[in-house]
């Protein structure tokens, strides 16, 4: 199957067409009036605009986005034939497959300002740059941090700064020695572990955006800060397995004298100061939105993104003057929406035909009698958590997106009735699924990008790199869970 097209990579096709940003543009603003005004217009809406992204962007799909609509389609087709409320559960698969469009775009915009923003550029430079014995856990809590902040985009705005810094002047098919082998794998490791948890999180995250709309009784603050200390934890695991793996190279190196030297970099304060700025604003938009709108934090990051995006391209203006910083902005803005935020097509219909799939699927079984086979309400409730997270797993194995399998199993969730724990642990196990597909498959959105990014294949990524790892963090998780459900 093929990667996601980054969003500006020159493979993807150069001329959108007039009409398939303003359709994107529209879809978002569509599903934004739903989610703070909600009327039957902005539904209508934003379902004939999800429906239509696929016509228009029909150049630009590949084979994943094919295989996913082939998918929904036959769902589609065995809806009308046994489901008799079809038709209810056909919108409610449109709803969520506008919501998830949507939002990956509002997202996309995010990155739209951070790719091009020379403060990111220089972060991201000087932790990629730190010294062998910290470099591991810089670039696994940038890659956290960039993630939150444009999300995908996090892939493969590091991976190319992690590529100069071993290689240099090499292309990427170059042979490298063994310390050049280790340090990319290392850095192209913790890039993607960075990412992958977090999905278990934060508000920018897809998996929260969707998880709350599908389990009733979440609740999100405690989602947040349960996932963020379970985060933290999978970076001290991330760490020690980096540590214990390539301890016998790093005594061998030093005894007989290889240890490769390691210049300093000045910390890049005014960088780090403008980046957080732009995080604080990220923050505090998000808050008084959700606040004053009465929504989810969600709902609050999605209508805060296009007006950070808009801070953002303003404050990289050059020029003195308001006016000229004014309309350097409605320029790049203009190319955003008919040149960049179409390159972000095949993310949205994947997406989107993803939450179409998981909410038909989830609907065409019988929940009733999956939860009597499983004897749910006599499972001990750290078992049933492992198998959430494990069935996200095992999914990826078949080329099945994780968010296609989160949507399809947090819409069963919901109507399994009475399960053993609370709907704010079963989103996170399903939330910690998604980034355990992140590392562990080679079909997962992250490991795809990475992949293109980096050159290296999404089963080198996953099965070769990080496997092992991935099966010590599902038996941490486990440990985790019986914890949770302990008390």
């Amino acid at each position: 199957m093929s990667a996601p097209a980054p969003a500006g990579d020159p493979s993807a096709p150069t001329s959108p067409g007039p009409f398939l940003g303003p359709l994107l543009l529209a879809l978002m603003a569509c599903e934004l009036l739903q989610l703070f005004s909600p009327g039957r217009f902005a539904e209508l809406g934003t379902q004939v605009l999800v429906l239509a992204t696929p016509l228009l962007g029909f150049t630009r799909l590949r084979l994943r986005e094919f295989y996913l609509l082939g998918i929904a389609l036959v769902l589609l087709a065995l809806a009308l034939y046994r489901l008799p409320d079809a038709a209810e559960t056909i919108e409610r698969g449109l709803e969520r497959a506008s919501f998830l469009a949507a939002f990956i775009l509002l997202m996309g915009l995010l990155r739209e300002g951070g790719i091009t923003s020379p403060a990111v550029r220089d972060c991201g430079t000087y932790i990629t740059r730190q010294p062998p014995q910290r470099r591991f856990l810089a670039v696994f809590m940038g890659s956290h941090f960039f993630s939150v902040l444009i999300n995908l985009g996090a892939l493969s705005l590091l991976a190319p700064i992690i590529l100069r810094g071993v290689r240099g002047d090499k292309s990427t098919g170059e042979a490298l020695d063994e310390i050049g082998r280790v340090r990319e794998r290392r850095q192209l490791s913790a890039l993607l572990r960075g990412f992958a948890w977090f999905l278990v999180w934060a508000p920018t995250a897809v998996t929260q955006a969707i998880l709350p709309t599908l389990i009733p009784g979440i609740e999100t603050g405690r989602l947040l800060v349960t996932g963020l200390a379970v985060a933290f934890v999978m970076l001290l695991v991330s760490w020690l397995e980096d540590m214990l793996r390539w301890w016998p190279l790093r005594r061998r190196l030093r005894n007989s004298g290889q240890m490769p030297e390691t210049g300093g970099q000045a910390f890049p304060g005014p960088a780090f100061f403008r980046l957080g700025c732009i995080s604080a604003l990220l923050l505090g938009l998000t808050l008084a939105l959700s606040t004053l709108g009465s929504v989810s934090l969600v709902n609050g990051v999605m209508l805060a993104a296009p007006l950070v995006l808009m801070v953002w391209v303003f404050a990289q203006q050059g020029g003195h003057s308001a006016t000229a910083k004014l309309r350097g902005s409605l320029v790049r803005l203009g190319a955003i929406t008919t040149g960049n935020l179409p390159s972000f097509v095949r993310e949205a219909v994947s997406l989107g035909a993803a939450g179409f799939i998981g909410t038909l699927a989830a609907r065409l079984i019988p929940a009733d009698q999956v939860a009597s086979a499983l004897s749910v309400e006599q499972m001990p409730g750290w078992l049933f958590l492992f198998g959430l997270s494990a069935f996200v797993w095992l999914g990826g194995q078949i080329a099945l997106s994780p968010i296609t399998t989160a949507v399809f199993l947090g819409s069963l969730v919901a109507d399994l009735g009475i399960i053993p724990v609370s709907p704010t642990l079963a989103a996170l196990a399903i939330a910690a699924g998604t980034a355990i597909c992140t590392t562990g498959a080679p079909f997962a959105s992250g490991t795809l990008m990475l992949a293109r990014a980096s050159g290296h294949s999404g089963i080198e990524l996953a099965w070769k790199w990080n496997l092992p790892y991935t099966l010590v963090a599902m038996a941490v998780l486990a440990l985790i869970y019986a914890g949770l459900t302990a008390f």
